[in-house]
Formats: structure tokens, sequence, C-alpha cells
């Protein structure tokens, strides 16, 4: 199985572990004298067999990212290491567009008189540099979603 496969896989399972959790929520309690439509035993029954796939994979998973290694244009990682890459780079250029919109001047004053605000970073190089990291970060997640379909998963 390929870690593209298994990634789709974890996904599938947390989407039925969900909806199974959300069923055995609606069947738990009912109304003195009726039967609940589905069995809320068997739905937790359900629910943990799910679970421990979940888990069975999530670990194939994480073994493969530790001992799969990525070719970067200027360095080799692993696919863990990237992940983390891949997060920071997305945090940051985020945080660095929030500040731009908040030092970005607004026009909101109605006479000569009021307050003016103006910002005190360069606005343009700040934008520039959110623009370069979100440029590193697409480039990245393109790098690891290729690996993962390349790369076998670790039993």
């Amino acid at each position: 199985m390929k870690l593209g496969e298994a990634l789709a896989l974890r996904a599938d399972l947390q989407k039925r572990m969900n909806r199974v959790q959300a069923m055995a929520l609606e069947n738990v309690t009912v109304q003195e004298g009726d039967a609940p439509p589905m069995s809320a035993v068997v739905l937790l029954d359900e629910y943990q067999r799910l679970a421990a796939e979940h888990e069975a994979i999530v670990r194939r998973i994480n073994r493969t990212n530790v001992e799969a290694r990525l070719a970067l244009a200027d360095e080799t990682m692993s696919l863990a290491d990237a992940v983390v890459r891949r997060e920071r780079l997305a945090r940051t250029a985020a945080m660095l567009r929030d500040v731009v919109g908040h030092a970005t001047p607004r026009h909101s004053r109605f006479l000569r008189t009021e307050v003016k605000h103006v910002p005190t970073i360069d606005v343009a190089g700040v934008l520039g540099q959110a623009d370069r990291l979100s440029k590193e970060h697409r480039e990245l997640d393109t790098r690891m979603q290729q690996a993962n379909w390349e790369v076998e998963l670790v039993e």
C-alpha cells in the first residue's frame, strides 16, 4: 500500500468514526417505551473497532513518515520533518498576512482633525515575505504529495 492510500484510509476512518459517534449520541436515550432505531451498544462496539483500525494505520503512517526521505533542492529530510516545516510555512505566512491586514491604513477619518493611523512596518516587504513563504509551502506540499504516491507504507 502506498502512503497516499494510507492517508486516504486514515481520513475515511476519521469520518466514519465521527458518523458512528454522532449516531451513538442520538441513540443513547429514547422516550420510555420506545426502542432506539440503532443499538447504542452496537455503535459503541463499531466505534471501538474503527478506532483500533485508525490507530494501526496512523502508527504505520508515522513510522513511514520518519523513515521515508524527501529530497528537496537544497536538502534531504524525513517526511515527518517536511510535515512540520509545511505547517510552519503555512502558519507564518498566515500570520504575516494578518499583520499586513492590521497595518494597512483604513480611510475611516471623516474630519482632518481625527487621529490618523500609519503602519509601523514595511507593508509591501512583509507581504512579499508572506508570498515567498506561501510559494515555498506550495512547492513543499507538491513534493510531499508526489512522495505520498511513491513511498510504500511501512509495516
